[in-house]
């Protein structure tokens, strides 16, 4: 009973946290949609700005390149 009970709050858990970084995915593709687009369209050069998801992109290679860096993510 208590194995049963043990892997219903794990679920639980999981669930949870999968609901937590939904809402922050959505909530950050959604500012960099909103306010991260030119007033005028495209830029001088002809390139629009980034999207909230080509940031979020951008923020975890960074974190990726110094967790490999460091060792925290790589091996020696």
């Amino acid at each position: 009973m208590a194995r049963i009970l043990l892997i219903v709050i794990a679920a639980a858990a999981i669930v949870a946290i999968v609901a937590i970084l939904l809402t922050v995915w959505n909530a950050a593709f959604a500012a960099g949609s909103r306010n991260l687009r030119p007033l005028f369209g495209a830029d001088k050069e002809g390139m629009m700005a980034p999207t909230g998801l080509q940031k979020v992109a951008f923020v975890a290679l960074i974190v990726l390149l110094f967790g490999v860096a460091s060792g925290w993510l790589g091996g020696m």
